[in-house]
């Protein structure tokens, strides 16, 4: 292994090869309430000699649902968000059990993330209707991950965040599920590479950002969302790299049109930085100096 002295550590370890995985043997179906078909299971790296790593692999039916999760869950890994490590996972319909009616013979392509295993505790809470959902939410709203989070779904105008795709693992909480972020894409996905596209994307509001809402509910996190988003943007020109880096991994014909619009996305997740502190003060309602003065 080579280390890499142009980049910094935590980017060249990241982007050292490209995230694809084999599904190693039958998975097994998971169900709940979940939009989309989900099995757990260990992958592996094609043609290389390691232990298998236990993960979560849904399949998506859109290749832009599979860009978007792949970029989110990269563009997170370079922000050191509590989202879990994302991969592409390779896998044939005789492994996958009760998979959708409709999906070709053939390998199936799904995004995969890596298995946190969820607390007992807060799983059997999370059953409790709206009882348990308001427990989720507020401890949730307790911990260091909601500005985290806040200004995360901010960032990639998520607005699908809700009690079942927060986890805890007894120790820490996680943020995952992020094919509905970004929804301008799906329309433009044809035409993303134009500018006016992108200017589109870049320029996108999320009709509701979940954990800010609750957060304001609370009376509180304001101060910390901010920060949060001062944090980030400090890391623009490593989601730049991020993308760059993407653009060199060879891969096979099937997977690479997949990574280059990811790649792309991480450009476009790196260019809403800029704007981000001021899409989280309008949400909440938080006078800028310019106001102040002109309401004076």
């Amino acid at each position: 292994m080579t280390t890499r002295n142009d980049l910094p550590s935590d980017l060249a370890v990241l982007v050292e090869r490209p995230p694809i995985y084999r599904l190693l043997g039958v998975g097994e179906k998971v169900y709940g309430d979940h939009l989309n078909h989900v099995w757990k299971g260990l992958a592996g790296v094609p043609g290389l000699d390691e232990p298998g790593i236990p993960v979560f692999a849904k399949y998506l039916p859109r290749q832009s649902q599979i860009d978007i999760e792949l970029a989110c869950g990269l563009a997170s890994q370079v922000l050191r968000l509590p989202v879990p490590h994302p991969a592409l996972v390779i896998a044939d319909l005789d492994e996958l059990p009760n998979h959708p009616n409709g999906l070709k013979d053939g390998p199936v392509l799904l995004f995969g993330s890596l298995f946190q295993p969820p607390d007992p505790f807060t799983v059997q809470r999370t059953k409790e209707g709206e009882l348990g959902t308001e427990y989720i939410w507020q401890k949730v709203c307790e911990n260091e991950v909601a500005p985290q989070g806040a200004a995360w779904d901010e960032l990639v105008a998520n607005p699908d965040r809700h009690a079942q795709n927060l986890l805890f693992d007894g120790v820490k909480w996680w943020l995952f599920d992020h094919n509905l972020a970004l929804q301008p894409l799906s329309d433009l996905y044809a035409s993303i590479s134009e500018a006016s596209a992108q200017r589109k994307i870049v320029d996108h509001i999320a009709r509701v950002n979940q954990i800010l809402s609750q957060l304001k509910s609370r009376h509180s996190g304001d101060e910390d969302i901010l920060n949060e988003a001062d944090r980030l943007v400090k890391q623009t020109k490593k989601l730049t790299l991020l993308a760059i880096e993407m653009r060199k991994w060879k891969l096979d014909a099937r997977i690479a049109p997949i990574v280059m619009v990811a790649a792309t996305i991480v450009d476009l997740i790196a260019l809403r930085l800029k704007p981000l502190a001021m899409y989280l003060e309008q949400r909440l309602d938080t006078p800028t100096a310019k106001t102040l003065w002109s309401s004076s």
